[in-house]
């Protein structure tokens, strides 16, 4: 990484990038969104349309809840506003299944801080080999067993199978699954890249206004997930690389209309 420039930018086309290994990598979340079916797209449009507001509320509940986890497994006071604590409630029994932390948001371990940007304000995961990068919530152990993990607020419960027919719900729920799992394989593969290290299941912990979940991701499933993200990885750089051929004609053309 180098101080000369900046470790996290928005393109023009709005993809979230960071600055590993000198070069700007789209973040997993940017591939995932960028490479939603058509359907998903006009279903998160509609949903948006219907409930204005609602992505920024999520995000600062999300924001909320991860920066409580972060404090209750520093050993300091969650401090998680009053408005939120339905989605706190109930979260601190999976924190405690962790015996030993080995990222929580940034590197707790001395021999990971070249994963740390170099003013140390920000730390990614990222392969230089899928062009890629990310930032996982929780690495540690549970059980002697290595474990990745991430923190999912939501307004109804996650699901592992495909719903019955009608169940719209459910299928939110579905769908939700399908895409952290994606995200949790992307982070497990680029940590393993960079570090050596080798998670062996993911932990999804979830909370909703009623309850919460603990939702474990073996080691079989994740490398399903991961080839399907991975095929999404080249669907994005293949997406970028054409917008970007686009864009250069078009300056290219306006440049040749410039009488100047």
């Amino acid at each position: 990484m180098t101080e000369d420039k900046p470790f996290r930018i928005s393109t023009p086309s709005g993809y979230r990038k960071y600055l590993c290994s000198g070069l700007y990598l789209p973040s997993v979340t940017t591939v995932l969104s960028a490479t939603e079916t058509e359907k998903a797209k006009k279903g998160l449009a509609n949903w948006q349309r219907q409930n204005p507001g609602g992505l920024e509320a999520a995000a600062a509940r999300g924001s909320a809840i991860h920066a409580g986890c972060e404090n209750y497994l520093r050993g300091l006071a969650p401090d998680v506003p009053e408005e939120y604590m339905d989605f706190w409630n109930g979260l601190e029994k999976y924190l405690d299944w962790f015996e030993e932390l080995y990222w929580s948001e940034r590197p707790l371990r001395p021999d990971w801080n070249h994963l740390r940007s170099d003013d140390k304000e920000v730390a990614y995961v990222w392969s230089t080999v899928h062009k890629y990068a990310g930032c996982p919530d929780l690495v540690g152990t549970i059980g002697g067993v290595n474990v990745i993990a991430d923190f999912k607020t939501s307004n109804a419960p996650y699901r592992t199978s495909f719903p019955d027919k009608g169940d719209r719900g459910g299928y939110g729920g579905f769908r939700k699954y399908q895409k952290v799992a994606q995200q949790m394989a992307a982070y497990r593969l680029a940590l393993e890249e960079r570090t050596g290290f080798h998670c062996d299941v993911a932990l999804v912990i979830v909370t909703t206004p009623e309850t919460s979940q603990g939702i474990f991701i073996d080691g079989d499933q994740l490398d399903l997930y991961e080839s399907r993200f991975l095929k999404r990885c080249a669907m994005f750089h293949e997406k970028e690389s054409t917008e970007n051929e686009i864009e250069a004609h078009g300056q290219q053309g306006l440049c040749q209309q410039d009488p100047s």
